[in-house]
């Protein structure tokens, strides 16, 4: 499975003929990426308006590109290991789509989803080009990107080729509390981005490498896994356990905030000692973030020290309408939170403010309070340990 990756810098109005070129070269390179075909499929492909894409394929290339499609097609139950999908119809009329989520439930007798040309697609250049947009996010080097993706479906040799279009940028939170966020888009981080996958025909033949062996737990697996009941998951699901470090590394997500929060909150209770390794993100319609527990039995302390996101949230719930929680640094002994002030109201009174609805932290230094270039608008820098 190949993954192609092409970025293309595009901040406000990009000129009439450079978003026109940018598609143009997407195209080029998804055809490039999925697989060579011979001159005769070529020209063929290019008189054919709509794409045969009828057949029976296993769904690979899991990533944001297999969530985009999955979410533009509605197929989210085929988003398990081993699921299949089968495609009949015609596109120049309509698509039928049939799913077996994952490798222990049978294929469906009835199609999970039909799509009709001209209402949830269009042919266009000898792919199907789904309609509707979906909310999606990327990781890059230059910060976290939100913005949206369109999904187009190709024929890639006995296969399907999926790719997805995004276009994004950066935002910074001005409100966040529970399930609901306000934001604004940074200037100058807009970027789209052009990934394809390929889910292989059910007749081809498994890569060596996705042959899967099951690997024994650990007693250290085992013994966090029995620890990690439902009970003290609550909200919050586990998407696996793994050794790492001397501890276990365990893959959570939650599909909402106070989820998460209440999470933490009772492996404090619990005395539960943790690391945060990656902070809860906002991916796919949820939350994920990695925790690494200190092995049973260990002569780890239980100190509680819970993630940003938890240290944002709780300074949020003072709940002052001139002041948003910027960012938040994880400092070892320590967190150094950065707030937007608007208005030029004394820090003393928004630490007070913060004390009355909040008793995490045992000492608040202030460390900076600086004007910015924006009018009215200050930076304060805190320095919180905890109880």
């Amino acid at each position: 499975m190949r993954i192609v990756h092409w970025k293309i810098d595009i901040d406000g109005q990009c000129a009439r003929g450079d978003c026109v070129r940018a598609r143009v070269a997407a195209l080029v390179l998804l055809a490039f990426a999925l697989g060579p075909t011979s001159s005769a499929e070529a020209q063929a492909s290019a008189a054919q308006a709509c794409p045969d894409l009828s057949g029976h394929y296993r769904v690979d290339g899991f990533g944001p590109v297999l969530g985009d499609a999955l979410e533009a097609l509605d197929l989210r139950m085929a988003g398990f290991t081993d699921s299949e999908v089968k495609i009949g119809g015609r596109a120049e009329a309509s698509l039928q789509f049939w799913i077996r989520s994952g490798g222990s439930s049978p294929m469906a007798s009835q199609p999970s989803r039909t799509l009709t040309r001209g209402v949830d697609y269009d042919c266009t250049g000898g792919a199907v080009v789904l309609k509707r947009k979906v909310s999606a996010s990327r990781n890059t080097d230059e910060g976290w990107l939100e913005g949206n993706a369109t999904v187009r479906l190709v024929r890639s040799g006995s296969g399907l080729g999926l790719a997805s279009e995004f276009s994004g940028r950066q935002r910074t939170t001005i409100y966040s509390y529970d399930s609901a966020r306000i934001s604004v888009p940074k200037l100058g981080t807009a970027r789209t981005l052009v990934e394809a996958i390929r889910w292989p025909n059910i007749s081809e033949a498994r890569p060596a490498s996705e042959t899967y062996v099951e690997v024994p737990k650990s007693a250290p697996v085992v013994a966090m896994q029995r620890m990690l009941d439902a009970s003290l998951l609550g909200g919050v699901n586990l998407g696996g356990l793994h050794d790492s470090g001397g501890g276990v590394l365990a893959s959570l997500n939650a599909p909402r905030a106070e989820d998460i929060l209440a999470f933490e909150d009772r492996l404090r209770d619990a005395g539960i000692a943790y690391r945060v390794k990656h902070a809860p993100v906002w991916s796919n319609n949820g939350y994920s973030m990695q925790l690494l527990f200190a092995a049973a039995g260990s002569d780890a302390q239980a100190a509680w020290h819970p993630s940003g996101f938890r240290v944002q949230h709780e300074i949020e719930r003072m709940r002052h309408p001139m002041v948003s929680v910027s960012d938040i640094e994880d400092a070892g002994a320590a967190y150094i939170a950065t707030l937007d002030v608007i208005g030029p109201e004394p820090v003393d009174l928004i630490l007070k403010r913060l004390r009355m609805n909040s008793t995490m932290f045992e000492q608040i230094e202030v460390l900076d309070d600086a004007p910015t270039q924006r009018r009215n608008l200050r930076q304060v820098r805190l320095r919180l340990t905890l109880h």
